[in-house]
């Protein structure tokens, strides 16, 4: 008898295809089990190895004992006449079949309750879709809960891939991710982030391996358009997000995006633990603390350690470096110095990371320089116009050069991207103080306040919005506030020093001073406030003294240019003062025969004073005209603020018009101009100081100022300024 008959006989291929039917079975069973039940990887991989290696020890048994009424014999001990392996053979068939019938229904529940795998056809192409998407935060299915982190960066990784298709609105992550384990339905989600479609799905990961899941959904209907499911090494981790992207691309591209979208890839880095690492640091990045950022610059650095060539790693660390002097203590020369060099290797990588143009935009606009600041962040936007930052960034560039308009225009569209993020809705709230829109800024900052009673920033908000009401008095309680509630950071001692200037109480100013440099004696506002405490005072020698240091380690910084020719003329040196403002003319980029901005009308004003001081008649009218014509066209388009009134009273003084100087001041100060210093230490005034009309107003306001004082005394009777203040450090 051949082989082959000899294993018929013997029911060996029944038996070898009942054992396949059955371990399909298993599998799929155990797979379901396991990934509702959160087992390691591993606990299916046995399971495989164990029904692979069984196998062959079935078929061997199959071939080497039969079944028999009496028992498993072995096969050469049964007599062939009274074998009853053709009966068992037939049992063995209708086993088969009962096992491939139960086979198919399993096939069938699967095929018609899991979300359906639907590629791009021609009835989802002839609706009418809104270009906008959300990603949620992938769901981590991982054992290990810490690695919530991974499934985060995918979900962002993807959003920033789709962020760079040309004509796709893509919601921001930080309100995408507001629904973290949320109960809302996709509906819900979907209006309240006005998107049109959503994508969601999961991560299970162990080791370098990982299952991704990823549907995308129509919101108002619920109709799934594309779904998959990737087991993949996650040395290939990059392959897979570009792969999802562009499925996601394909299913949208009729409807939303036209024939020819296709989505960027961000892959910068095939090496896959310094992508871990840039996640972390992406993660702990958006803790606005001084702890948070110094963890973020840490991963960063390791995440380059391994990969020197990963540009948005540079990106992120010069983010970091730059925030570093913000919220914490890093001297700011040396932020800059660092950020700078971060963002021109990441460009050195990708000339067009956006990540690297918003960084440098951040640091030009922190220098005062914010004609090239305006420069970098479009270019960033060009490549990447949902990039929330850059926007933000861009918006407090606007502002800088008083067109307010625009600003809020801008913060329309952040919002849109990104309605549920706290940091936006703070950037709201500053534009809507800018626009003198108070109320609402109240508003919008006490329900805030209300979401998160322990954040500081709104309190901080509070304190800026009081401030440009004129009213100092109710800025510091909030200032402190913030002080208590976020240790380690400047700007709120800062800002309090400020508003105690106002109020013309040094001894409240010095308090808040020690206050700040305790926290960073060469942080950037601290610096900020020592240089205007020394300016309020008129210590003039000792002001050109530090801001020559700090011009030492930040050459080219705006607003310490200013001092040092402030000092300069009221320490009678016309000459040297004109050399320092034509330089911080010359570092953002002006032109002689170009056209001022908003932002350089008070470097173009000290200009003109001094060259009239130094009879340059000539070039003095040629900037009053390019300045007359800049303020009349800000008074024509933009909103009434102390900052045009007081740029419009400097240039009457210049031209020796007294009536419209007192004009303008006197409505400078009803929009909240409280600096009654500048009267008598900017150079522009000097003319007055001897005059009756001029020498009244001042002491109008210093009749205010010390109105203000006593009201805060009165508010707070238990305020000892021998010892630290309840709230400060």
């Amino acid at each position: 008898m051949s082989l082959f008959a000899e294993l018929k006989r013997r029911n060996v291929f029944r038996v070898g295809a009942a054992y396949i039917i059955v371990a399909w079975l298993v599998m799929q069973v155990s797979d379901v089990v396991i990934n509702n039940i959160g087992a390691p990887d591993w606990v299916f991989q046995v399971i495989l190895l164990v029904l692979g290696i069984s196998f062959p020890v079935v078929l061997i048994f199959a071939w080497a004992f039969e079944l028999t009424p009496e028992g498993l014999k072995k096969e050469k001990d049964v007599d062939r006449s009274q074998s009853i392996a053709p009966n068992t053979g037939h049992k063995l068939d209708r086993a088969i079949i009962a096992i491939l019938t139960l086979a198919l229904a399993y096939f069938m529940f699967e095929r018609f309750t899991a979300p359906t795998k639907i590629e791009p056809v021609a009835s989802v192409s002839e609706q009418t879709i809104d270009k906008s998407i959300a990603v949620l935060p992938f769901v981590n299915m991982s054992a290990d809960k810490d690695n919530e982190y991974f499934s985060d960066g995918l979900s962002e990784e993807l959003l920033n891939l789709l962020a760079k298709v040309d004509g796709l609105k893509v919601a921001a992550r930080t309100s995408s991710f507001k629904f973290r384990n949320s109960e809302s339905d996709i509906a819900e989600i979907g209006e309240q982030l006005n998107v049109a479609t959503v994508l969601e799905g999961s991560v299970r990961k162990s080791g370098n391996q990982a299952r991704i899941t990823a549907q995308l959904i129509k919101v108002d209907d619920g109709f799934h358009m594309w779904s998959e499911t990737y087991d993949r090494n996650l040395d290939n981790i990059f392959e897979v997000q570009d792969e999802i992207a562009r499925a996601i691309v394909d299913a949208l591209k009729l409807p939303l995006l036209g024939h020819d979208a296709q989505p960027l890839s961000t892959r910068s880095t095939d090496n896959f633990e310094a992508y871990d690492l840039y996640l972390l640091g992406r993660h702990h990045s958006r803790d606005y603390s001084t702890q948070g950022v110094e963890r973020a610059r840490d991963y960063y650095l390791k995440a380059l350690e391994i990969d020197p060539a990963f540009a948005p790693a540079y990106g992120g660390l010069a983010d970091a470096y730059i925030f570093l002097s913000d919220f914490g203590d890093l001297p700011q020369g040396e932020s800059h110095q660092l950020a700078r060099a971060a963002a021109e290797k990441a460009l050195s990588i990708d000339p067009d990371s956006p990540e690297a143009h918003a960084a440098i935009g951040l640091l030009l606009n922190d220098l005062g320089h914010n004609r090239l600041a305006e420069s970098h962040l479009q270019k960033a936007l060009e490549v990447n116009p949902n990039h929330v930052n850059a926007l933000l960034w861009y918006r407090n560039t606007l502002v800088a050069m008083l067109r307010i308009n625009d600003a809020m225009r801008v913060t329309e569209r952040v919002l849109s991207l990104d309605p549920l993020s706290p940091p936006v809705r703070r950037h709201y709230a500053h534009q809507l103080i800018a626009m003198l829109r108070f109320d609402e800024a109240e508003n919008e900052i006490q329900a805030q306040i209300a979401a998160n009673p322990d954040d500081a920033q709104p309190y901080e908000l509070w304190g800026d919005l009081f401030r440009e009401k004129g009213l100092p008095q109710n800025a510091i309680p909030m200032y402190r506030n913030a002080h208590r509630l976020r240790p380690g950071d400047i700007y709120m001692a800062a800002r309090s020093v400020t508003s105690a200037l106002e109020m013309n109480d040094t001894k409240l100013a010095g308090y808040w001073l020690n206050q700040a440099q305790n926290r960073g004696i060469d942080g950037q506002w601290t610096l900020i406030a020592a240089n205007q405490a020394l300016y309020a005072a008129g210590d003039f020698d000792g002001l050109l003294s530090r801001v020559n240091e700090q011009l030492a380690e930040q050459p080219g910084q705006i607003q310490l240019l200013l001092y040092r020719s402030a000092a300069l003329m009221n320490l009678g040196e016309p000459d040297s003062a004109i050399d320092t403002l034509r330089q911080a003319q010359n570092v953002n980029g002006y032109e002689a025969e170009g056209r001022l901005n908003g932002s350089e009308i008070m470097t173009a004003v000290q200009l003109a004073n001094a060259y009239d001081l130094v009879g340059d008649n000539e070039e003095r009218d040629s900037l009053l005209a390019k300045i007359t014509t800049l303020l009349h066209q800000l008074r024509q388009s933009e909103p009434a603020s102390e900052e045009l009134n007081y740029a419009s009273a400097c240039v009457a003084s210049i031209q020796n018009d007294l009536p419209a100087v007192l004009k303008e001041l006197k409505l400078a100060q009803k929009n909240g101009f409280r600096a009654h210093w500048q009267l008598i230490r900017n150079p522009v005034f000097k003319r007055w100081q001897n005059n009756a009309e001029f020498t009244a107003f001042y002491q109008g306001m210093i009749k205010a100022a010390e109105t203000m004082r006593s009201q805060y005394r009165i508010n707070n009777p238990a305020e000892n300024l021998e010892a630290p203040i309840e709230g400060a450090d």
